[in-house]
């Protein structure tokens, strides 16, 4: 049976904050954003050099609440939608498990009834020989075939040969029953698996709804925020939120080199990664404001940019279009002193069992990597697997599907599931592009909602969650991901 034929509805309304928004693992509901200076004070501030700065890192700590706020609306959505894939997943399992009992009932009745002919037949042939108490009375008076066997059974006097011949037909007879019976329970198990799905998708769709609705209070006020910023320095609003982007970039692969060195054995200091170096504020009075420049490490796959995705908009014109395209960060050298994340990591999923990191195959990653930037722009739809809409689990398995690689179904857990059954599990500090980020609320795999492929050190492509659809971005939310990764082309 396929899915519930219903999808999530009101969700390709929600939008993406600042189209690659990243921030610091979000624990229970977000606080408050900060109170707003108000478009008099950020003019009476532009007016007076020693209070413009203030400002800045006034409107910078909203602008980075916001988005805490935000990530945690999507978290929801996104755990929301797995939960639904989840029933749907197991009333496939369900509908496959009547399928093949429907087709082993027909085969077992096939053989039943040659079975019971062949009863029949031995009833004829000893009749007219005068061999045991057997009549051809038995074939008139028994009612079905089950009866036949019954009756025959009931003679006091057979030879071995026609024993054997009522046994074969007396097993193959309960063999029918049997799986009649299992029939029957698979039937209510798939009825119950079904309900079970609708009544997720309906708490999937408030969950959408509500995200919606709680993103987009925090994406009107971001772009206030980000107008605000770029009146106040000179710029405009593409340059702030493409610096914003930038900044989020940096604090994320931050957070992964502090993880890295935590589950390495590395004496992490206790800094706030948040509070870590980030990118300078472009000014408009002491420099251009272009976006800080930072070169990309290397990979083998071809560079594309990100899609474009609209502005949020505000009661206020922006001054121009920001740009989406993928800001391009740095890899952290492994000189840079290492920090603690600003929230304690999760409890670390159960290890894999012990065996030898699998060697990734460069060819076999780079086409999975090529095929998931080949869906960039297209929409996210919750149980889509291509062509032209799709969702998180979806996407993976369809790019390493085009490579000739198994994914373990379209499942974000049965995904971890079976990359550790086969061990292809590495631990996260070894990611290389190509591997598989999964994402967990409760740094277990029965927690994990979300999943995409590492494209370099710090930057992942996904499909996102609804009204964003696949995008290639930075390492969003790295507190919340799992201490392994899949490595789906790695050598066994």
């Amino acid at each position: 049976m396929k899915p519930s034929s219903r999808t999530l509805s009101g969700c390709t309304a929600v939008v993406a904050v600042l189209g690659i928004g990243l921030s610091v693992v979000v624990a229970g509901p977000a606080q408050a954003a900060p109170s707003a200076p108000s478009w008099d004070d950020v003019r009476q501030a532009k007016a007076d050099t020693a209070q413009a700065q203030a400002t800045v890192d006034e409107l910078g700590n909203r602008l980075q609440t916001l988005q805490d706020a935000a990530d945690s609306a999507e978290v929801s959505e996104l755990q929301a939608a797995q939960d639904y894939a989840m029933a749907v997943s197991q009333q496939q399992e369900a509908q496959a498990s009547l399928d093949d009992l429907t087709a082993q009932a027909k085969r077992a009745e096939q053989r039943a009834d040659e079975s019971a002919g062949q009863v029949a037949g031995l009833v004829v042939e000893l009749s007219r020989t005068g061999g045991g108490d057997l009549s051809t009375s038995m074939l008139v008076d028994a009612s079905d075939a089950k009866d036949l066997l019954y009756r025959v059974g009931t003679v006091s006097h057979l030879s071995e040969r026609s024993a054997r011949v009522l046994a074969q037909a007396q097993t193959d007879q309960n063999t029918v029953e049997s799986i009649a019976a299992q029939q029957s329970a698979a039937t209510k198990a798939l009825a119950a698996a079904t309900a079970k799905s609708e009544r997720a998708l309906d708490e999937a769709n408030d969950a959408s709804a509500s995200a919606q609705a709680r993103v987009q209070e925090q994406q009107d006020q971001q772009s206030e925020v980000l107008e605000q910023l770029a009146f106040l320095k000179g710029t405009s609003t593409a340059t702030e939120t493409a610096y914003w982007n930038a900044q989020q970039a940096e604090r994320a692969q931050q957070q992964l080199a502090a993880r890295d060195a935590a589950t390495s054995g590395g004496s992490g200091s206790s800094a706030d990664p948040s509070s870590s170096a980030v990118p300078s504020r472009p000014s408009g009075t002491q420099s251009s404001g272009s976006q800080p420049s930072t070169s990309q490490p290397s990979t083998s796959q071809p560079s594309t940019s990100q899609p474009s995705t609209s502005q949020p908009s505000t009661s206020r014109p922006s001054t121009s279009q920001p740009s989406t395209s993928q800001p391009s960060t740095s890899q952290p050298s492994t000189s840079q002193p290492s920090t603690s994340p600003s929230r304690p990591a999760p409890a670390p999923a159960p290890a894999p069992a012990p065996a030898p990191a699998p060697v990734s195959s460069p060819s076999k990653a780079a086409g999975a990597i090529a095929y998931a930037r080949n869906q960039l722009g297209k929409a996210y739809v919750l149980g889509g697997a291509g062509p032209n809409t799709w969702d998180c689990s979806g996407l993976v398995m369809m790019a390493y599907n085009s490579q000739g690689i198994a994914t373990g179904g379209h499942n974000v857990v049965w995904q971890y599931n079976y990359f550790k059954s086969i061990g292809r599990l590495v631990p996260l500090s070894q990611r290389q592009p190509g591997d598989i980020l999964f994402y967990s609320s409760n740094g277990s795999v029965s927690g994990a909602y979300h999943d995409s492929i590492v494209t370099s050190y710090g930057t992942m492509v996904e499909a996102a969650r609804p009204g964003v659809g696949v995008v290639e971005r930075g390492i969003w939310l790295p507190n919340q991901l799992l201490p392994y990764v899949a490595r789906p082309s790695g050598s066994l």
